[in-house]
């Protein structure tokens, strides 16, 4: 129920699966695509009894193990499909309309924002009433310790809120608390207040919060939070239990605005438990869905799926897409570090095959890396272009040769030509591009590099059927600057079954084009502390959920160099390490001259004026589509399968069935 998630949070399901992310933001377009439109299947969603009834158990699948359920470290999206049941943050994000509601802070002001170089003063007050989940009152004090903890302790996940606060303190006067910060910061209603609350009776005898599980805490009455729900039962690898909380107990589902609102019910929420069985494979979960053995699945069926449940007039709670599926690439190794060849990468990505063929249409063609629901902040929105639709979202498609394979001689002219789309009109690749939509340009304004093919000597190559060039760069193959060959990272194929073929047609199109690239197989869990902790790879794909349709705080926590770890010496007198800190920039974009977009993205944090700042956003969002350190190939249609005897679930919001789950949480009742 909070932004915090808005953020990005790492979900393997979402680019393996091709599902759909939550999301949280203010004063956006809601779901406008055609693909969420009314909830399929015989049961009522929104619409039901004044009064729904009170009991039942939902039993939902849980595609990986979540790898821990400590809220200050990890990102997880499985972990947070347990955690946001259990803590609670300050403010609370409408998913029906992107406001901002009173949650735990009844109201809060910034004062003092103007001048060269402000250091503003946010005041907020707490509700009075609530207690923890072990009985004990939740005070004032309670979120000074917080915010003194956080500062204190600095976890990655949160770094980047945190770096924008000096210091807390009981307010005088009208008001309860008062944070100093040291920049303007026009989301602060959905960034600082933000925080995950900890009690502090139980925290301040945690002297390291890495070192912290509260997992194993179940049989002492569990972790203790502010939520709707307890942790009952914590088996992480084959069942999770989540009681929840007496209504009359947890005093937030009573708050007035949500018996005024048009969707909410008061009074939530009304199951007594969720129930999580994590599955290792998706045949096994979707088996069981449709024998009844589970009552729904995580985030959303299986695209090859949904003509199935359609037939079998299954319930499907349609919504949009808050996240996207994207390759990374690491802009610290050459030749990653050059636009150019990361453009030409991603005219080797063979959209119709993946849209089409694999998902049946049942996603839609990636772009830029703000989803489609939210048009305020795409760069559509500068010129009152169509959303996915304007040539200029359409600049890295796929260049094929018409028969359904690459055209390699195009890609190869595009490098050896010394081509770059910056944001100028022209022809690349043999494909007629507008000019950018927002009159920004990339970082580069020509290749880093020289480009040229000749003798195959890599011997990663040699063993491929068909192979007849390799690529130099300034004269080099990239074996010998690299003294090994690219390594392409992916998925166990039990896990991703279409992703995985989709891995094997995109590595055969690198290497037919003449790179010297090899898969390696890495599970999620696995490979999360690889990609941002140490920051060893060359290319992956992954995908991120519950971004922030603001943008403001994903562009900062994603895009910005404040977050990317530059491999400097941490310590005087020490070796050159990684931070070991899994921070969420894990490409290194930002942190060089010919890949960054620092200074847009901090006049957009700066920027209280709502108008002003989606033109910062969206000029931010086109830059790096030029520049590109992702590839964006997919959002998602999400289909959220769920029991016919199951009612109140809210449709036409984003993550129905993921990043939404504590939303439709206080909703969803069990019929009678």
């Amino acid at each position: 129920m909070s932004d915090k998630k808005s953020q990005g949070n790492v979900d393997r399901r979402r680019f393996m699966q091709t599902v759909g992310a939550g999301a949280v933001a203010a004063g956006v377009a809601g779901c406008s695509q055609s693909d969420t439109t009314d909830t399929e299947g015989p049961a009522d969603t929104t619409e039901g009894p004044d009064t729904p009834p009170q009991g039942g158990t939902l039993t939902m699948s849980l595609p990986s193990s979540p790898p821990s359920v400590n809220v200050l470290n990890t990102s997880s999206s499985y972990a947070t499909a347990i955690m946001d049941f259990i803590w609670e943050y300050g403010t609370f994000l409408d998913w029906t309309t992107f406001e901002v509601k009173p949650w735990v802070y009844t109201d809060w002001t910034m004062e003092n924002t103007e001048g060269e170089d402000p250091n503003p003063d946010v005041y907020f007050n707490v509700r009075d009433g609530l207690t923890w989940s072990d009985g004990e009152d939740f005070t004032v004090s309670d979120v000074i310790f917080t915010y003194e903890y956080l500062l204190e302790q600095e976890p990655g996940k949160y770094t980047s809120d945190l770096k924008a606060i000096d210091s807390v303190e009981e307010a005088s006067g009208d008001w309860d608390v008062h944070l100093s910060m040291n920049q303007v910061v026009g989301t602060y209603a959905l960034n600082q207040l933000q925080l995950p609350l900890l009690p502090e009776h139980v925290w301040s005898d945690v002297d390291d919060y890495t070192e912290y599980q509260p997992g194993q805490q179940v049989d002492s009455g569990g972790p203790v939070g502010l939520g709707m729900a307890e942790l009952t039962q914590y088996e992480p690898d084959t069942s999770i239990e989540l009681t929840f909380r007496d209504p009359d107990e947890y005093q937030l589902g009573q708050l007035d605005w949500l018996a005024e609102h048009d969707t909410f019910v008061q009074g939530g929420p009304f199951l007594d438990e969720l129930r999580y069985l994590v599955y290792s494979s998706e045949s096994a979960y979707v088996q069981d869905f449709f024998n009844d053995e589970i009552d729904a699945i995580y985030n959303t069926l299986p695209t090859g799926e949904i003509q199935k449940a359609r037939e079998e007039d299954r319930q499907l709670v349609r919504g949009g897409d808050t996240g996207y599926g994207f390759f990374m690439f690491n802009l610290r190794r050459t030749p990653f570090d050059d636009a150019a060849f990361r453009q030409a990468l991603e005219f080797l990505w063979d959209d119709i095959q993946w849209v089409r063929t694999l998902n049946q249409n049942y996603v839609l063609e990636g772009d830029f890396i703000m989803p489609p629901a939210y048009e305020a902040v795409r760069p559509e929105t500068e010129t009152g272009a169509e959303i996915l639709e304007d040539p200029a979202t359409n600049a890295f498609e796929f260049r094929g040769d018409g028969e359904g394979e690459p055209d390699l001689e195009t890609v190869r002219s595009f490098l050896t030509e010394g081509q770059l789309v910056t944001g100028e009109s022209g022809t690349f690749a043999g494909k007629d591009y507008p000019g950018s939509l927002t009159g920004v340009t990339a970082s580069q304004s020509a290749p880093r590099h020289d480009y040229s093919f000749g003798e195959v000597t890599s011997s990663v190559l040699q063993d491929v059927d068909g192979v007849d060039q390799e690529i130099r760069v300034n004269g080099q193959t990239i074996t010998e600057i690299r003294g090994e060959p690219l390594t392409y990272i992916s998925y166990p194929p039990e896990l991703v079954p279409e992703l995985t073929e989709m891995d094997q047609v995109y590595v055969k199109n690198m290497q037919e084009l003449g790179i010297p690239i090899k898969r390696e197989t890495v599970g999620f869990n696995a490979l999360l502390p690889r990609l941002y902790a140490q920051e060893d790879f060359d290319v992956t794909h992954l995908g991120w959920g519950n971004t922030s349709p603001l943008g403001v705080s994903s562009l900062y926590n994603l895009f910005h160099s404040d977050n990317a770890d530059d491999h400097s010496v941490v310590e005087e007198g020490s070796e050159q390490e990684n931070d070991q800190r899994q921070l969420n920039n894990n490409t290194g974009y930002g942190l060089f001259d010919h890949a960054g977009a620092d200074d847009l993205i901090d006049q957009a944090r700066r920027t209280i004026d709502p108008e002003e700042r989606n033109a910062l956003v969206r000029q931010a969002v086109e830059r790096i589509y030029l520049d590109s350190p992702y590839m964006v190939y997919q959002y998602s249609k999400v289909f959220w399968p769920l029991h016919q005897r199951f009612s109140g679930a809210i449709e036409n919001i984003p993550g129905v069935g993921g990043p939404a789950l504590t939303t439709q949480m206080l909703n969803i009742y069990e019929n009678e």
